[in-house]
């Protein structure tokens, strides 16, 4: 029986411009629309249990049923994404999950060696994310987001899926999304 808290729902990537890296998804592979979160208003972020500012953006798009997501941090200064992928660097970074149980999936993690790396909330709507470190393991990061009121992804990227499957393919590639 498959387990929802194990689902994979996205790869994510650190990007160094995530203007290009967009573009090259959209021309190179067809996948599209993108929804870029400039940005992000983030609180309470921290990195290895110490507190930290972070400006980063994000943009997601659908590849069949997983998301991609491609993240440019902005800020000098150390984080999740900082500790698998340097700066000036690009690549591969993490996993993501949505548990029905976010805390007790989070602490079976750090329960089997997999330490938290980063931890914060989404400031517009309270959303918890954190990054486990599964390096060790899996030579990435496995991110587990917590939406408010259990609505799971169909609550959050059900928009996203409606516009992939209406897409065209080539108007409005890039759309703006405030978080």
């Amino acid at each position: 029986m498959e387990n929802p808290d194990n689902i994979l729902t996205q790869n994510a990537y650190v990007v160094k411009d995530i203007q290009a890296s967009m573009k090259a998804w959209i021309n190179d592979f067809g996948i599209g629309p993108f929804f870029l979160m400039p940005h992000i208003n983030l609180k309470n972020v921290m990195h290895r249990g110490i507190k930290i500012d972070l400006d980063i953006s994000a943009a997601v798009a659908l590849s069949g049923n997983v998301q991609i997501e491609l993240i440019e941090q902005h800020n000098v200064g150390p984080s999740a994404y900082r500790d698998v992928v340097p700066t000036g660097r690009e690549g591969f970074h993490h996993i993501c999950l949505y548990p029905k149980d976010y805390d007790a999936i989070q602490a079976d993690y750090v329960a089997k060696g997999m330490p938290i790396a980063m931890e914060g909330e989404v400031a517009s709507n309270g959303t918890r994310f954190c990054y486990m470190d599964a390096t060790a393991r899996l030579n990435c990061m496995v991110e587990l987001v917590d939406v408010p009121g259990g609505g799971g992804t169909s609550t959050m990227w059900g928009p996203l899926r409606e516009a992939t499957e209406n897409w065209d393919g080539v108007s409005d590639p890039i759309r703006v999304m405030e978080l």
